[in-house]
């Protein structure tokens, strides 16, 4: 039992030591050490025993997902309007680069209040502005056609919404409808 003692004491005080990095500190520390000669014995009594551990592993974080999507060159289902397919790929663009976006709410989490996008843990979705100038009030996506909402205020009405980094859906109608795009590259 002894033994043990003393070797559980021996591994505290090198514990402690090799805390001690710092030269500003580790010169005062050693110096202190030798003052107190039990704690000097326990150093220098070291068992012949003692089995090296191996290195922990190195665990690595499950990847993480970007911002959103890598651009492409268009989507899927097929958006029948060149401007707003340009604008969406910019957004997505500047989203996947990390770049200032104009508007304070551009990132922030939508709560899908609505609950018409599938049920996801919160902060899953990210909200965007999809600014599109004086683009058509009408959008043709796949084979249906949507009327553009009117816009409210200097951000429109049409977002961008990003579903774990990889889902995009687009809303024209400040989210009456939602469409599921796959960008194509």
């Amino acid at each position: 039992m002894l033994k043990n003692k003393n070797l559980w004491l021996k591994v505290a005080a090198l514990l402690v030591f090799s805390f001690q990095s710092s030269a500003v500190f580790a010169e005062p520390a050693l110096k202190a050490a030798a003052d107190i000669p039990a704690l000097t014995e326990l150093l220098s009594a070291a068992p012949a025993n003692l089995v090296e551990l191996p290195a922990a592993p190195e665990v690595k974080a499950a990847p993480q997902p970007g911002p959103a999507p890598q651009p492409g060159k268009e989507f899927t289902p097929v958006v029948y309007d060149q401007q707003r397919i340009e604008a969406m790929m910019k957004l997505l663009g500047d989203i996947y680069g990390n770049k200032p976006l104009p508007y304070d709410q551009d990132g922030t989490t939508f709560k899908n209040k609505e609950g018409k996008l599938p049920a996801q843990p919160a902060g899953y979705y990210k909200e965007y502005t999809l600014l599109t100038g004086n683009a058509p009030h009408t959008v043709k996506i796949g084979d249906k056609t949507y009327k553009v909402a009117p816009d409210l205020s200097a951000r429109g009405s049409e977002r961008v919404i990003i579903g774990g980094g990889e889902n995009v859906y687009y809303t024209p109608d400040h989210y009456a409808n939602f469409i599921l795009l796959k960008v194509v590259r």
